[in-house]
């Protein structure tokens, strides 16, 4: 086989192999990750508050969180009322962040003579941006607390793909019900 050819079969795997990659890395989910103290009794918790946090400073998504919050916990059985009578307290800690990709093709350009013992190689090699450079992703940290106890605290994140309010909404929602989608439900009094 030429030496061109066998050149080129390897560059284009090289190639392959990192397209690949780099497609499987950017379908990484961002899984919640959810734990629960096994020897809580859930099925005699009735009420639940919801705790605004603390100097977050974002209202319109403060009361997002704690409406869909609520709404998730109301469709699991149990009932909002004051902090002082409730059974649980619901905190959650909103924060975002972004990711820099340094996703970037690199291009050489240039000629050379390669000979058996040594080489010259004469060109330039600049990189060129490909795709979204900064992803904003909203995280979510909601912790369940009953006695000054922790039994319940599940963490993830959702990738933001737009900016705007409406958007944003629809994947804190999801992210929400994401997180407390394993917390127990109230078992139904027949």
């Amino acid at each position: 086989m030429p030496k061109t050819n066998l050149f080129s079969r390897d560059i284009g795997a090289l190639l392959l192999v990192v397209l690949v990659s780099d497609l499987m890395v950017g379908c990484a989910s961002n899984k919640p990750q959810i734990n629960m103290v096994e020897e809580e009794t859930f099925a005699t918790i009735e009420t639940f508050y919801v705790e605004p946090p603390l100097n977050w400073g974002n209202v319109p998504v403060e009361n997002h969180i704690m409406s869909t919050i609520t709404a998730v916990m109301q469709n699991k059985g149990l009932t909002p009322v004051r902090k002082e009578s409730a059974d649980i307290e619901i905190s959650f800690f909103p924060s975002t962040a972004l990711k820099e990709s340094g996703n970037s093709m690199s291009i050489g350009l240039g000629t050379g003579v390669f000979g058996r013992s040594s080489g010259i190689s004469l060109g330039s090699i600049f990189s060129v941006p490909v795709g979204d450079q900064v992803t904003q992703y909203q995280n979510l940290q909601i912790d369940i607390i009953k006695g000054g106890e922790f039994i319940y605290s599940a963490v993830g994140s959702a990738k933001l793909e737009s900016q705007d309010s409406i958007t944003i909404q629809k994947e804190l929602s999801e992210l929400v019900h994401g997180l407390l989608k394993s917390y127990p439900e109230e078992p139904s009094i027949p």
